[in-house]
């Protein structure tokens, strides 16, 4: 099986280049020979989000264009780039210190071209021989500022990870992952055991990859010269590889098939038409480059051997640096290499539990985490908060904090305001005296208070503004998640968008939660919303997981959910009659209105809806016109619990109820003779009503007998054309 996307242009005398031409295999050989999945996951995600394919046409014309005056090279000859190693493995502690510290140093021999191989080189490309003049150092501060090994270790039983989506498993906690450091300020690596003989893979610059997917996986047995390297890939260089797409360098062969069209954007690297495999003797030819030299095969960006790649071409150097300049500045300016000075008096806030994001009740106990920050032990400091910057609110904290530790702390309660409202928490006079770093000692969060909301409600999403008032968004994944989208289902320019098409990860949840709504002396709550969905599968697909949209009611403020009974998935949930791989944007005529009775659950509660998706590789679910409306029972009816109307009845009547008695057996209508004109057992009703139809019955007084488990209960009414 194989994927191929090719998009071609020329630009400025640029070399003709193929942005992406990307095939990719399934079931490669042995894990003899190297095998990357960066190409794959790229295609990949160009596969399930088409648009991106303009960016990245964007980033290549940017990353091939000269740059006589770039930034970088003139004011830092050298990068220094901050790295946090991240080992995920069932035994963590199998890939040591040492062997981490013997991969990072045989990582900077290669990206100041002083590896001791780099004299291979054959003598007509060592004019061309390129010093990236890269150096990557394991982190000595945390993103809070607290002293680091820059390594970290997770002990996980998922077993090997797919490089699928970039191997996203091993990057999140939930998947037996481990959560990557600020990508603005750190290169991450993972360690790991990656599935099907994958030796890494790499998400390239751009943005193309949520940022906590963003870094270099690597398997284990690939990783460093010691330890758990396996040869022949036991001297580092998949690291060096990986690194190289992670700075915007492709495959040396441009992943074009074996077509010699193509090429991989830099102009001092032969045409090649596939990968070179184990250990070549030079001069090495093939159909793209038939005569002497041939190929450029140890070049870092193929796939020969550890031991016959040794190097990068000053074209490839270049273009790294671009990336760098255009993509990965950040990383020049961070301080993860610089050590952290503890100060002897040091304390601040590092976090706000509470109030935080959207509260359901005004009344709110503050809490947050103090945190001591200096070298000697914090037994005493004032904490203080003030909201939009009002009066302060001061509290005496006494403990016993060593150093870098820290706790929860409860403060006085507040009140919340109406909207959206700003609390700053901040510290002063650990142990009585000024603090020696008072620049950390603050946390601010905003937080939002709407009083609960009277029924009928509405949201139409008209206003661009996402998500609307009252309204929030939970994303545990942090990838795509609930936006706004310019098309509704009366014609006007809103509705909430999920889109599917476009995830990069199945299985996934995103939830829509409304605003607090007071359901206090509504007989009856409905839930109304205009839907637009549509499916990728053919609808008869077997065993296919399909995207999935729930409706879910909380009466606690998000802490737990309780279904209503609206799940629907595939065919069911789909409005758009024949399925599409293409991004579906509902017409007039693919929407349909959707009915959700919420009267048990909420009767005389405080509620929030949640709309619920959980993707599976479908197509997009958009949802419109949220209504949440009341009906009101008959007086009789709600004081007596049963209502027989109309009466007097010209043909049909009803019996109806304010609760569905469960023990009701039978119903049975006489006539003032004692007659038997009309039975129903079971009892056939609808919502909590019985239809009754006697338009054959003579007029007169009828007796209307309900028969329980436990009693007969006889009501009278009257026919009267």
């Amino acid at each position: 099986m194989h994927i191929l996307f090719t998009i071609t242009y020329n630009e400025h005398n640029l070399r003709k280049f193929t942005l992406i031409s990307l095939l990719v295999f399934f079931g490669f050989g042995s894990f003899a020979q190297r095998k990357c999945g960066t190409a794959e996951v790229l295609a990949q995600k160009l596969l399930a989000q088409p648009k991106l394919v303009k960016k990245m046409e964007a980033i290549e014309l940017d990353l091939q264009r000269k740059r006589p005056d770039n930034r970088l090279l003139r004011i830092n000859p050298r990068i220094n780039i901050p790295v946090v190693v991240h080992v995920v493995l069932s035994n963590p502690a199998q890939v040591t210190d040492q062997q981490i510290y013997d991969q990072l140093a045989a990582l900077n021999l290669d990206y100041i071209a002083t590896n001791t191989d780099i004299n291979k080189v054959p003598a007509v490309w060592q004019a061309i021989i390129g010093n990236p003049e890269i150096q990557f150092c394991l982190a000595v501060r945390t993103p809070d500022g607290d002293p680091s090994s820059g390594i970290t270790r997770t002990t996980t039983n998922h077993g090997a990870f797919s490089v699928d989506n970039s191997a996203s498993d091993v990057k999140y906690p939930f998947s037996g992952g481990a959560r990557g450091w600020d990508n603005t300020r750190y290169l991450n690596i993972w360690v790991c055991d990656l599935a099907n003989d994958y030796l890494g893979v790499a998400t390239p610059p751009g943005n193309i990859f949520p940022a906590a997917e963003d870094g270099v996986v690597v398997d284990f047995r690939a990783f460093g010269r010691t330890g758990t390297a396996q040869t022949p890939f036991n001297l580092g260089r998949t690291l060096t590889h990986e690194i190289g797409h992670f700075f915007g360098l492709k495959h040396v062969w441009a992943d074009d098939n074996g077509g010699c069209t193509q090429d991989d954007g830099v102009s001092d690297t032969p045409l090649q038409g596939d990968h070179t495999y184990n250990c070549p003797t030079f001069p090495f030819t093939d159909n793209c480059s038939p005569a002497a030299p041939g190929i450029m095969f140890m070049n870092y960006m193929d796939y020969v051997n550890d031991a016959c790649m040794y190097l990068f071409t000053s074209g490839q150097t270049d273009r790294m640096r671009n990336a760098i300049d255009a993509q990965r500045a950040s990383l020049i300016t961070s301080n993860g290499c610089t050590p952290v000075n503890l100060q002897t008096r040091d304390a601040g806030i590092t976090a706000v539990s509470q109030p935080l994001g959207y509260l359901c009740e005004a009344g709110q106990t503050p809490v947050v985490t103090l945190k001591n920050r200096g070298s000697a032990a914090l037994t005493s400091v004032t904490i203080r908060y003030t909201i939009n910057g009002s009066a302060p609110v001061n509290y005496s904290w006494t403990g016993n904090l060593s150093s870098l530790q820290q706790t929860e702390v409860t403060l006085p309660a507040l009140t919340a305001g109406q909207g959206t409202s700003t609390f700053k928490a901040y510290t002063l006079l650990p142990n009585g005296a000024a603090d020696d770093q008072p620049g950390n000692d603050t946390a601010i969060v905003d937080y939002n208070y709407r009083s609960e909301l009277s029924i009928p409600f509405k949201e139409t999403f008209d206003n661009a503004a996402f998500p609307p008032e009252g309204f929030t968004i939970v994303n545990p994944d942090r990838s795509f998640t609930w936006e706004h989208a310019a098309v509704g289902s009366k014609g006007t320019p809103g509705s909430a968008l999920m889109r599917n098409l476009g995830y990069a990860r199945n299985n996934e949840t995103d939830d829509l939660l409304g605003p607090v709504v007071d359901a206090a002396n509504a007989d009856s709550v409905f839930l109304t919303f205009d839907l637009a969905a549509a499916i990728a599968s053919p609808a008869g697909s077997t065993g296919n997981p399909w995207d999935t949209l729930e409706v879910l009611l909380t009466t606690d403020c998000g802490k737990t959910f309780i279904p209503t009974g609206y799940k629907k998935w595939g065919a069911a949930l789909a409005t758009k009659p024949t399925p599409t791989t293409e991004e579906f944007i509902p017409i007039p005529g693919e929407w349909r209105t959707e009915t959700v009775d919420l009267t048990p659950l909420v009767r005389n509660k405080k509620f929030r809806v949640a709309f619920r998706n959980t993707t599976n590789y479908e197509n997009n679910v958009y949802i419109d016109e949220i209504n949440i409306t009341k009906k009101d029972v008959n007086s009789t009816l709600r004081d007596k619990g049963i209502l027989i109307w109309p009466n007097p009845f010209s043909r049909q009547f009803f019996v109806e109820f304010s609760t569905w008695p469960e023990d009701l057996v039978g119903i049975a209508i006489f006539d003032a003779a004692g007659r038997l004109v009309y039975q129903q057992q079971p009892v056939t009703h609808v919502g909590n009503r019985v239809t009754i139809d006697l338009v054959n019955g003579a007029n007169g007084v009828y007796f209307v007998k309900l028969f329980y488990t436990q009693q007969v209960r006889t009501y009278k009414i009257v026919k009267a054309k």
